[in-house]
């Protein structure tokens, strides 16, 4: 049994409140428990936490982990806020054989209390964004220092993704799913394809002479698919209620809900196996780099047997695609896909449910990259 420890955001201020995200970080986390390891997981603030965070930090430690392998630290000293104190912790560190990053941290530096833990893998969610934003400056300040780089652009570092390396040895790792915690048989409570989206996060990039936009700009360019598909298409979405986009949406036959309606776990796992499917665009610096990036939510709709509808990034060379995944490049091409689902869905349901189970298991995928780092794929349970 491995003694590791990982870092990521919980319930920091700009993911609080975001079921998805809890979700992917606990999956991870019940993936390399599932492997027979002993995991503590740390979340740093740069300001104190607030009653919120500390109240809903809490709740998922509680229903979802372990709260005694888990602490709210001061991103300055190490200070503890809530959970494991900074003595515990740094006992634990002390023995641990490695540490695991969830995604970059923007930081050179290790975190408090850990700056001894080696090996460092660092798990990358981003791909294009933290790349081209670290071509323009010092890597190490976007990614830190790690031994072993994983990203989900699983075209990253080849000939089919022109997104800078940095000069880093990135290896590909699809998002990790525990399938069982999507079981199947759960009613389709929505008739409808759905998402959970933010409208305008993460601004602009310059890429070979393109700009490339947030999911906003991508999702223009399908702004007629419900009425082109004779579907109403709905929106889990983060956007303002004076937005100019939102009448335009809904005047083209797209359905917008609030995106509460997924801010926690439980609801966001609702939301998703209630749904007929997905259908989504990625952001532009996904799109227009070619990166090969999958969503760790179309992950989750594929576990609970919803077929996805995903505009292309370039995992169609990585993964089978027609069945239970169909990724396109026009609104055509998605009108076509999503009457296609609608036509034979039963097969496209068990088909999504296989891709899930073959592709992005989260033990086979967690055992793998801990076998590169040289740790234990397994632990004696």
């Amino acid at each position: 049994m491995a003694r590791l420890i990982a870092v990521e955001d919980l319930v920091g201020p700009s993911v609080l409140g975001r079921g998805g995200h809890a979700m992917h970080v606990l999956q991870i986390l019940e993936g390399l428990r599932r492997l027979g390891h002993d995991v503590l997981f740390l979340e740093y603030f740069e300001e104190p936490p607030t009653p919120e965070a500390v109240a809903t930090f809490h709740t998922l430690v509680d229903g979802w982990w372990d709260p005694e392998r888990a602490a709210l630290l001061d991103a300055a000293t190490g200070e503890s806020h809530v959970g494991l104190s900074s003595s515990a912790v740094a006992d634990f560190a002390a023995r641990a054989d490695g540490l695991l990053s969830l995604a970059a941290h923007y930081r050179a530096e290790p975190w408090p209390l850990l700056e001894d833990v080696r090996p460092r893998l660092l798990i990358e969610q981003d791909p294009g964004y933290t790349h081209l934003w670290a071509e323009d400056g010092e890597p190490v300040t976007i990614f830190g220092e790690h031994d072993v780089y994983f990203t989900v652009g699983m075209n990253v570092g080849t000939e089919r993704s022109a997104i800078p390396t940095c000069g880093i040895d990135w290896h590909p790792l699809w998002p990790p799913v525990i399938p069982d915690w999507w079981p199947t048989g759960v009613p389709v409570v929505t008739d409808a394809f759905t998402t959970i989206a933010a409208w305008r996060d993460y601004g602009y990039l310059d890429f070979r002479g393109e700009t490339l936009g947030p999911k906003v700009d991508e999702f223009e360019r399908f702004l007629d698919l419900p009425q082109l598909a004779s579907e109403t298409i709905e929106l889990a979405l983060a956007i303002e209620d004076d937005d100019p986009d939102r009448p335009r949406l809904l005047e083209r036959g797209w359905r917008l809900t609030d995106p509460a309606i997924v801010s926690t776990p439980e609801r966001y796992r609702d939301y998703v196996a209630g749904s007929l499917g997905e259908f989504s665009c990625a952001k532009g610096g996904y799109v227009g780099t070619r990166s090969g990036w999958f969503s760790d939510r179309s992950a989750c709709y594929l576990a609970a047997g919803r077929p996805v509808v995903l505009q292309s990034t370039g995992v169609e060379e990585l993964l089978p695609t027609g069945l239970g995944i169909i990724t396109v490049t026009t609104p055509e091409e998605a009108a076509a896909a999503l009457r296609a689902v609608r036509g034979d869905y039963a097969r496209h349901a068990t088909a999504a449910r296989e891709l899930a189970r073959t592709h992005f298991d989260a033990e086979r995928l967690l055992a793998g990259a801990l076998e590169l780092a040289g740790l234990p794929r397994q632990g004696s349970g």
